[in-house]
Parts: C-alpha cells; sequence; structure tokens
C-alpha cells in the first residue's frame, strides 16, 4: 500500500513516490494527487509543498480515514509553485472548481445566483441582471435566490429613481429624442442630453443606497425633498416625493433589523451526516436580513469540520465580490488567518473572521445552524427514495457502477433542419439544471439521427476527458437499438466502454403507454421490462421526458428567432438595435408588416426611406 510508511521496505510504487517527493520544490504552491488512470483525486496547497506532501506518507496511521482511502490510490503527484501561500490558497480554490476532484470536499449547489449589477463604470449608470461577477468596476447587488426577487427590485426602483433603461453607450451626447418613459418622469432622458452627469450621480447615489440596505438614509432624504417642494407649492413634485415615500416605507416594513450591530455581515453554519453537508449563509446587511442560501457539500467519505468549513468559505468567496466586513463561523477552520487575510485583499478593507460564544451573534449562528439541520433532514428524505430507485435500478439492469450521477441524450430536429441535442444530469436521482448542456449539430447535414447523437456525445465526453472532469455513471439514451449501437461507437473511440455503462429507452408497442416503455443494453440481447410501479423506471422516463423537454424548447427557441429575424436582417440599414427596437416597439414581424410608415418613422433612427424598404421587403 502507497500509504504505509514511505521510508521502510521500498515497493516499486513507493520507489516512484519516493522520487517524486524528493523532486517537489521546497515553495508554496498546490499538490494535484492521480490515480492510475490519471484522474485528479485529490488537490491541496501547501507553505512548503515538499514538507507537506512528504507528510502523507510519513504519518499515514495518524491520518483520517478518508486521507488513508485516496492515498492507496495515489499512482502520481504533479505540482504547481506560486510566489506566496496566499496564492497557492487561490489557484487550490480555482483548480478544485475547475477539475471537482472525488476526495475533496466540493461545493455541489454551483449554480450562479443572480445579481443587480450598476454600470457604475459608464458616463450614465444603467441597471441589468447578471449571473456572474466580473472585476470590470462596475457596482453589483446581490447574490439573490430568485430571479423573481431581483425583477420586484428593479420594477421598484424604476418607480422611485428616473434611472435610464437603455442599454445604449452614452457619452453625454445627444443621440435621439426623449422616450416615453421621460414623458412619463420615469427618465431624465441622458440619452437626448436632458440632463448633466452631476446631476445624474445624484440619482445613482440613491439607487445605491436603496440596494444597500440605507433606506433610512434615503427616506430622510425623500422627505426633505417633499417638504420642499411643498412649501414652494410645486404640488406634483410633492406627490412625486410622496408616491416615493410610501414604496421606500413598503420596503422597510417588509424587512427586519436581526443583527443591532448594523454591519454588514454573513452567517455560516452547516450541518454534516455521512459524505454530505447542507451550508447554510445568512446575508445581513446594515442589520436587515437581506437573503439566505443553502448548499450542498460532498465529498467521498465522512469529512473533517474544519477541513469542509475552509473549503467552503474558499468555494464560495472565490467569485463573491460583494464581500462583508465580518463573516460569523461556528467554529474555527485552517488557515482562518490566511483566509481572512484574501478576502480583505479581495475587499479593500478589512474582512474579519469571528467564532462567536456568547450573545446576539453567537444566536444567529444557531439560528443558520437550525436551518442547515432542517435543509438535511429535507434532503435526506428526498435522497432516501432516491437511493431506493438508484439500487434497484443497478440490479435491474445489471450495471457495473452504480448510477449516481445518469446524463440524458435526446435529439430535435425536423427534416434535419435546425438540429439540436440536448444533455441533462440527474445526480442522486434529482435533476441538476445548472450542469444541462445544448448542442447545435453542426457536421451532420439532412436526417440522420444516429450521426448526430455520434456528435453530440463526442463532443461532450471528448471535452470532459481533455478537462480531467468526472464521468458520468450511466448515460441514458432516448431511442432503440440503433441508438445504442451509436453510443457505443462513440463509447469504443474514446475508450469508455469500461468506465461508464451505457442504455437507451424507447417507447414500447403502444407508444403511448408509459407501461411498454422498453429498455436496451449492450450486454442483454433482449430488451429489459420493468414493473408497472417500479421506481426506477419512472426515475427513466423522468429522466428521458426531462431531456426531450429540454431539447425541444432549444429547437423552438431557434426556429422561433430564425421565423421573427431572418426577414429584418435582409434590409439593408437594419441591423441589431433597430432590430430589436422594432420586435420591442411592435411585438411581432407581422404587426411590423401592417405597420404605416408614419408609424415606422415614429422610432429613433427609422428615415422614411427605411420605412419604405421595411414595408416592401417584409410584406
Amino acid at each position: 500500500m502507497v500509504c504505509a510508511n514511505l521510508w521502510s521496505g521500498f515497493s516499486p510504487l513507493e520507489n516512484k513516490i519516493k522520487k517524486i517527493i524528493e523532486n517537489i520544490p521546497k515553495l508554496p504552491g498546490i499538490y494535484i494527487m492521480k490515480d492510475s488512470r490519471s484522474e485528479i483525486l485529490y488537490i491541496g496547497k501547501a507553505k512548503i509543498l515538499r514538507n507537506r506532501v512528504r507528510s502523507y506518507f510519513q504519518n499515514s496511521r495518524t491520518l483520517h480515514p478518508r486521507t488513508r482511502m485516496f492515498l492507496d490510490k495515489v499512482r502520481d503527484i504533479k505540482f504547481l509553485t506560486t510566489k506566496t501561500e496566499a496564492e497557492a490558497l487561490i489557484l487550490e480554490s480555482n483548480f478544485v472548481k475547475k477539475h471537482q476532484p472525488r476526495y475533496n470536499v466540493l461545493l455541489k449547489d454551483d449554480k450562479h445566483y443572480p445579481y443587480i449589477r450598476l454600470t457604475t463604470q459608464e458616463k450614465f449608470p444603467r441597471l441589468e441582471v447578471v449571473r456572474r461577477v466580473r472585476k470590470d468596476r462596475a457596482t453589483y447587488f446581490g447574490p439573490y435566490t430568485m430571479v423573481k426577487e431581483v425583477r420586484e427590485t428593479i420594477r421598484l426602483i424604476y418607480k422611485i429613481f428616473p434611472l435610464r433603461q437603455s442599454k445604449d453607450k452614452l457619452d453625454g451626447q445627444p443621440m435621439r429624442r426623449p422616450c416615453l418613459n421621460h414623458q412619463m418622469g420615469r427618465c431624465l432622458a441622458p440619452c437626448a442630453g436632458k440632463v448633466s452627469p452631476g446631476e445624474y450621480e445624484k440619482v445613482v447615489e440613491g439607487v445605491e443606497w436603496f440596494l444597500k440596505g440605507k433606506n433610512a438614509t434615503l427616506l430622510k432624504n425623500l422627505k426633505a425633498g417633499m417638504e420642499s417642494a411643498s412649501q414652494e407649492m410645486r404640488y406634483e413634485e410633492a406627490a412625486i416625493f410622496r408616491d416615493k415615500i410610501q414604496a421606500v416605507q413598503t420596503v422597510l416594513d417588509k424587512q427586519k433589523i436581526i443583527s443591532t450591530s448594523m454591519q454588514d455581515q454573513d452567517v455560516i453554519a452547516y450541518c454534516s451526516e455521512k459524505d454530505q453537508a447542507m451550508a447554510q449563509v445568512l446575508i445581513i446587511r446594515a442589520g436587515k436580513m437581506l437573503s439566505e442560501k443553502i448548499f450542498k457539500l460532498k465529498s467521498q467519505n465522512e469529512m473533517e469540520e474544519d477541513e469542509t468549513l475552509a473549503s467552503f468559505l474558499k468555494q464560495y468567496y472565490a467569485e463573491e465580490v460583494a464581500l462583508p466586513a465580518e463573516i460569523l463561523l461556528p467554529h474555527p477552520v485552517e488557515d482562518s488567518g490566511l483566509i481572512a487575510d484574501w478576502l480583505s485583499e479581495k475587499k479593500g478593507t478589512r474582512v474579519k473572521l469571528e467564532i462567536p460564544v456568547i450573545g446576539k451573534k453567537r444566536d444567529l449562528v444557531r439560528m443558520a445552524e437550525e436551518n442547515a439541520r432542517f435543509a438535511m433532514r429535507m434532503e435526506r428524505d428526498k435522497g432516501d427514495v432516491g437511493t431506493r430507485s438508484l439500487e434497484e435500478l443497478q440490479t435491474a439492469l445489471g450495471l457495473k457502477h452504480f448510477p449516481e450521477v445518469i446524463e440524458g441524450f435526446d435529439l430535435s430536429n425536423i427534416s434535419g433542419s435546425h438540429a439540436v441535442g440536448s444533455m441533462v444530469v440527474f445526480e442522486n436521482a434529482m435533476a441538476e439544471k445548472s450542469k444541462y448542456r445544448r448542442y447545435k449539430i453542426s457536421s451532420v447535414k439532412g436526417i440522420d439521427d444516429y450521426a448526430m447523437l455520434r456528435e453530440v456525445m463526442t463532443r461532450r465526453y471528448h471535452r470532459l476527458l481533455d478537462e480531467g472532469k468526472p464521468l458520468p455513471n450511466l448515460v441514458l439514451i432516448d431511442g432503440g437499438k440503433g441508438h445504442l449501437n451509436s453510443g457505443r461507437e462513440v463509447f469504443e473511440a474514446l475508450g469508455l466502454l469500461d468506465r461508464v455503462d451505457l442504455a437507451c429507452i424507447a417507447k414500447g408497442k403502444y407508444r403511448n403507454n408509459l407501461k411498454t416503455d422498453e429498455v436496451y443494453l449492450l450486454q442483454k440481447k433482449d430488451p429489459v421490462l420493468f414493473k408497472e410501479n417500479s421506481p426506477s423506471r419512472f426515475l427513466m422516463q423522468r429522466i428521458r421526458d426531462e431531456a426531450h423537454r429540454f431539447a425541444i424548447s432549444y429547437h423552438r427557441r431557434l426556429r422561433g428567432k430564425e421565423a421573427l429575424s431572418s426577414p429584418l436582417e435582409n434590409i439593408p440599414g437594419i441591423g441589431k438595435k433597430r432590430r430589436l427596437l422594432l420586435l420591442q416597439q411592435f411585438g411581432s414581424l407581422e404587426n411590423i408588416r401592417n405597420a404605416s410608415v408614419e408609424e415606422l418613422v415614429a422610432l429613433p433612427g427609422i428615415t422614411r426611406s427605411l420605412a419604405e424598404k421595411l414595408r416592401t421587403n417584409t410584406g
């Protein structure tokens, strides 16, 4: 065994590992441990690489069972050096996220929560919803747990603040006449040069206060504006201020102050059970709870508390920009000082990691722990049903691998046009929508489902192999024997036949009767039939139906896009912005056809000659 004391009784494998360790420099960096198939088992960071890697093999008896388990499989060790330990920490976080090693603690919930982006890098900022935070000098607020919540927030902002809604790049020079929003008093019309950058900046400042939760300050300024307008007998303006005050007051009434410190805080806690853990994040800004998020954590075996929490912090905050001043934790973590310094550098001001023992802060941590335990119970109840269906599926189909991760494929096309493929992912019998993928068929002309399937699967698994990412346990294709043979050809070419199970699910004798669905396998001549109320049959049907829905929705989108835009694309002078403007104004291509020249000319940038071309070329 590799994890036996490396320095006594060398085997050929031990000699190989010993030689690798001797060549590792005494510098900061990350180490990457691989198995016999060059799959990454574990990624770690170290202040002194050689000493850290050597310690695994010299002190194996004192190591955690999980660590000993992956050391038994280690056949190669790679390393990357850095200038500082802080750089190693960042590199470790990025590599773990990219490669998702089997024995690292992984942040499973990798969906990107929505943020509100205020384009403060522009002369006249605007709002937009984004999924990723970038270092582009814009100001980000969030993350929010639901898109609905974000849309409602933006709708309210537009009601209170006369912020521009157009996506044009403005430099202060007039470029068009004011839009309807300006006429309604909901925009200061920077696109028409109606407002100076200084005046507009005051509006932006109010928006920032609102999004940061500083509504008391905002409310004070709005009341002062209302009183001033009232005293000067500008009653219409005073009424506008009154409506804005009511809107802000409504938000304040919904927000509960849960922290008397009035600081920006993140409260983090988690609950673990066997090989899973649930992490809870309470996001508190200016003493008010803005949102909460739940994350699933995963490792191969039981996890150590300090490792779990440290790994979560590094992965969670790797992309977070809107950092709080204080992060409350349930217990100490490994490299706490290093993590705090990294976050402080990222924020530009001090970020404090605190483990409260008593008082209000401890109550907040306890609240987060209770929420995490509740989420774990809900997940466990769902997991019990999922595990039973997966166990039944493995037995019924005679699968080599436990189908923890299943990827389902389907195709959609009409006479070969707009052909697309879809891939859905189910982990522990639950859909992981953030991992779904769509594919435009590029190499196949005409109707050839088998060739299309080969293209999609080749693209998918060639990429996974190239990037060293984990493979699924089972691939399920919507189709019959022909599709199964196409999948087999791909697996043979990529060397995956022994690493991944393959199956097809097809409509049976009575296509509308789900009870007659058949499952085809490489190792069985005849199709497998399932019992009427079989959980595993329901699971496969659910995966098949989800892949079908995902493919159809993409196919319809492509067809609809072509139907709406292609006639307009052929008209000289009608670019992307004007096409969008026309479709936003009239709603459909048919309405554009029926519009008069005068109605078309009323739009910014549409001349009479362009209007005539539109009527001629869309008729």
